[in-house]
C-alpha cells in the first residue's frame, strides 16, 4: 500500500490528514510544509530511535504523530506516547479519514457541532479517567469522529483497528526496582529523543526547549535533559494565585538560559483561545501562546502528569488516570506553531506501579519532606544537580488558566465574535425548545457581583496559614464555582467553526462545506475585521 503525498502550504506546519479508500491501493496524505516525508511513512514526532529507520511504530516512546506503510501489517497511524494528544478518524462517504487535528478532519469532510449540546468539555475531559474509559466519539453532522489517544490505528485495506502500542516494560522482570534504574531509563529516554530530534537525514531539526517553574516536575525534566542538549527553558513567572513561580534559581544552577514570560501575555493576540479551546474544550494551556516566538522548531520539554507519577502520596495507574487534562489543549495550537510536545513523565508511565514503589522505597526516605505535596524522585534528581533544597517543591501552584472561571472570560476580540456567535444560532436553541443563552447586560452585572465576592474568598485563602492547606484548597474550590461562567459550556463549537478557517484551503475532491451565513451588513464590518486577524493566526 502506498502513500501518495498533497502539501497544502497555507495549511498550519505540522498539521495533516489520511485519506483511506477501500481496495484503493494508495492512502492520500495531505499535509502542511513541516511534516517529514518519506517513501513508506511520515510524522511530526521524534522517538527513541534512529530516524531514518522510521520506527515509530514500533515503540511506545514518541511524541507526535504520523503513519507508517509496511508490506505485512498495512499502514499504521501512530499516536502520540501519551494522552496529551491524539488521532480522530471518521468514515465519511466512500473513505476513512484519519488526522493528527480535529478542525482539519472535520473541516475537511464538512462536518458541523451541534451549538447546542452542552456535554463536549464533559466528554473530552473523560480522557482524564485513563484509556479504559473516556469517552471514544464525538457527535458531528457526518457521523460520529473517534477519538484514539496513546494506541495506534491500522488500515487493513477495508476499515482502521485500533491496536495497541507496545507495552515497553523496562526494568528487572518489567518493573523499575530502584531510583538508579527509574533514572537511567529517564536520562536514556531524553538522550535517544535528541539523537532523533538533531538527526541529519530531518528535513526539520528541533532542538529542546524545557519549562521550569518553582514547583517538581517540570524543574526534574530540566535537569535530566541538561546533559543532552537542553541550554533554554521557559517560564511564567507567576502563578494563578498571583505568586511567584518563575524557578529562576532552579535554571541559574542548571546552567539553563531562562526566559520569563507574563501569565497573560496571550490576551495581547487576536483570538488567542482558539486553538487551544477547539483542542479540549477547555483550553486552559493559553498561556503558552505568549511562548510563540520560541515554540518553532523546538521539542517541548514539560511535566505534565508528574503528578500521578511522581508525587509520593498519588494514585497512580497503568492506564494513565489523571487529575486533570493539563496539557491536552496545547494538541491543535502545537500543530499550528510548529512544535512538538513531550511530558516526561508519560514516559515509562504504564509502568506506575513500580514508580511509585520506588517513590516509597526506603533508599528515597531522606528526599521525602514529610508534607502533602512531596516528590523524592524529583527532589533527588534535583537535589543531586546542585539546587539547593528550600529553592523549589515548598507547595503545589498553578499556572492554567480557566475560561470556566475566569473574570476576564475572553478577550475583547473574541468576546465580541462568541456574542454575535451566539445571535447566530439562536434559532438552533428554539428548534429544540430551549431557551438560547445571550450575553445580556444583566447577565454581565450578576457575573460581576459573584467575582467580587469570589475576590474576597480567595483573599481570605491566601491569608490563611500554608499548613492548613485543606482549608485554602476547599476555599479556592468556592472561589471556582463562585466565578463559574455560565456560557462557558458553548465554547467549544464556536471555537471550532473559528480553527476550521484554517483549514479551508483543502484540495480534496468533495466540494467544501458551504460558508456560514454571512452577518447583516451593520455588523459585517467588525465580525471581518476580527475573522481576519483569527485567520493571520499562527
Amino acid at each position: 500500500m502506498r502513500l501518495r503525498y498533497t502539501l497544502v502550504s497555507d495549511w498550519p506546519p505540522l498539521a495533516w490528514l489520511a485519506r483511506c479508500r477501500p481496495g484503493a491501493p494508495e492512502i492520500d496524505v495531505f499535509h502542511g510544509p513541516r511534516v517529514e516525508l518519506a517513501a513508506d511513512w511520515f510524522c511530526e514526532a521524534v522517538w527513541d530511535g534512529a530516524f531514518a529507520d522510521g520506527d515509530f511504530d514500533r515503540t511506545d516512546l514518541v511524541f507526535g504523530s504520523g503513519a507508517r506503510a509496511r508490506e505485512s501489517d498495512g499502514v499504521c497511524f501512530v499516536s502520540s506516547g501519551s494522552t496529551v494528544d491524539r488521532l480522530q478518524s471518521i468514515d465519511a462517504g466512500d473513505a476513512s479519514w484519519v488526522s493528527n487535528s480535529l478542525p482539519c478532519l472535520l473541516g475537511s469532510v464538512g462536518a458541523t457541532l451541534d451549538p447546542t449540546y452542552p456535554g463536549y468539555f464533559t466528554d473530552l475531559k473523560s480522557i482524564s479517567k485513563g484509556l479504559g474509559r473516556y469517552t471514544r466519539q464525538l457527535a458531528t453532522s457526518a457521523g460520529p469522529v473517534q477519538l484514539t489517544y496513546y494506541h495506534n490505528l491500522r488500515w487493513d485495506g477495508t476499515r482502521l483497528i485500533e491496536t495497541p502500542k507496545p507495552p515497553g516494560l523496562r526494568g528487572t522482570g518489567g518493573a523499575f526496582g530502584t531510583f538508579a534504574d527509574y533514572r537511567g531509563f529517564l536520562a536514556g529516554t531524553i538522550g535517544r529523543l535528541a539523537e532523533n530530534m538533531e538527526a541529519p537525514s530531518r528535513v526539520e531539526r528541533y532542538r529542546l526547549l524545557g519549562t521550569i517553574s518553582s514547583g517538581y516536575d517540570s524543574a526534574a525534566a530540566a535537569a535530566l535533559a541538561r546533559p543532552h542538549g537542553l541550554t533554554e527553558a521557559i517560564s511564567f513567572g507567576s502563578a494563578s494565585s498571583g505568586e511567584p513561580d518563575s524557578g529562576e534559581i532552579i535554571a541559574d544552577v542548571l546552567g539553563v538560559r531562562l526566559t520569563i514570560l507574563a501569565r497573560h501575555a496571550w490576551r495581547a493576540a487576536s483570538f488567542a483561545e482558539v486553538p487551544f479551546v477547539a483542542a479540549d474544550a477547555k483550553g486552559e494551556d493559553v498561556y503558552f501562546k505568549g511562548a510563540e516566538t520560541l515554540l518553532a522548531r523546538r521539542v517541548l520539554l514539560t511535566g505534565f502528569h508528574g503528578d500521578r507519577v511522581w508525587d509520593r502520596a498519588a494514585r497512580t495507574d497503568a492506564d494513565f488516570v489523571r487529575g486533570d487534562q493539563s496539557g491536552l489543549s496545547l494538541s491543535e495550537y502545537r500543530l499550528w506553531a510548529g512544535f512538538l510536545h513531550c511530558p516526561l513523565p508519560f514516559a515509562g508511565g504504564r509502568q506506575a506501579a513500580s514508580i511509585r514503589a520506588v517513590s516509597r522505597s526506603r533508599e528515597l526516605a531522606r528526599w521525602h519532606t514529610g508534607s502533602y505535596y512531596s516528590r523524592p524522585i524529583c527532589r533527588r534528581i534535583l537535589e543531586e544537580a546542585g539546587v539547593p533544597r528550600d529553592a523549589f517543591g515548598r507547595w503545589k501552584k498553578s499556572v492554567s488558566v480557566l475560561f470556566s472561571a475566569q473574570e476576564g472570560f475572553l478577550t475583547p476580540s473574541s468576546f465580541a465574535d462568541y456574542r454575535f456567535w451566539l445571535e447566530r444560532h439562536a434559532d438552533e436553541w428554539r428548534r429544540r425548545g430551549l431557551v438560547p443563552p445571550t450575553l445580556t447586560e444583566g447577565a454581565d452585572r450578576w457575573r460581576d457581583a459573584r467575582h467580587a465576592v469570589a475576590r474576597v474568598l480567595e483573599g481570605l485563602a491566601h491569608a490563611a496559614p500554608r499548613r492548613l492547606w485543606m482549608l485554602r484548597s476547599a476555599a479556592q474550590r468556592v472561589v471556582t464555582l463562585g466565578r463559574r461562567e455560565r456560557l462557558f459550556r458553548h465554547l467549544f463549537p464556536w471555537a471550532m467553526e473559528r480553527a476550521k478557517q484554517r483549514y479551508a484551503t483543502a484540495p480534496l475532491d468533495e466540494p467544501p462545506p458551504p460558508p456560514p451565513r454571512a452577518p447583516p451588513s451593520h455588523e459585517r464590518s467588525a465580525v471581518e475585521a476580527s475573522l481576519s486577524a483569527a485567520r493571520a493566526l499562527g
